[in-house]
């Protein structure tokens, strides 16, 4: 799945920072130490790893504010798109990538806090035995059958239906 017009430009914008000397300077958008007239060969820079950790972290912040806008969005893609690798040493999937974000069973917390927002909709199937806060838990996503997916206001859910995990306990 391709990224969203907005995502794509925050990556685009990630990856193309120079970020060796992002602990000392305030720079533009654009910086890049080989460009700027106001770098010096004498200026400390960080390391190649100091710098990568840099550009992970504006990574994931940006990722938590575009994770909770976009019920589409991958974290992975966005990694990559930004330039940082996203696997691990035997090839697969990095789960430090994911696991920088403030998540829970497929919902992000509100930016800015460490809050989730209370669940307003709730989702299911026919083939389903529970309902869940997003299409996005991983419960829901294994048990997805491709049916037609079923919305309900989370308080007025028949009894069919029993909550996931995924349904903060204090709306069960």
């Amino acid at each position: 799945m391709a990224l969203s017009k907005v995502a794509q430009q925050f990556a685009d914008e990630i990856r193309l920072q120079d970020w060796t000397d992002a602990h000392i300077r305030l720079d533009r958008a654009g910086h890049d130490r080989k460009w700027d007239t106001k770098s010096h060969p004498t200026d400390p820079v960080l390391s190649t790893e100091e710098a990568h950790r840099v550009k992970t972290n504006v990574m994931w912040v940006t990722a938590q504010v575009l994770g909770y806008n976009d019920p589409n969005f991958d974290v992975y893609e966005f990694a990559q798109a930004c330039g940082v690798n996203i696997l691990n040493t035997r090839g697969g999937r990095d789960g430090s990538i994911a696991a920088g974000l403030r998540t829970s069973n497929g919902r992000y917390m509100r930016p800015g806090t460490y809050e989730f927002d209370p669940v307003i909709e709730v989702f299911t199937t026919d083939t389903s035995d529970a309902y869940h806060a997003s299409t996005s838990c991983p419960m829901f996503l294994s048990g997805y059958q491709n049916k037609p997916i079923l919305k309900f206001s989370w308080d007025k859910v028949p009894d069919r239906w029993k909550p996931c995990q995924c349904i903060p306990s204090n709306q069960k």
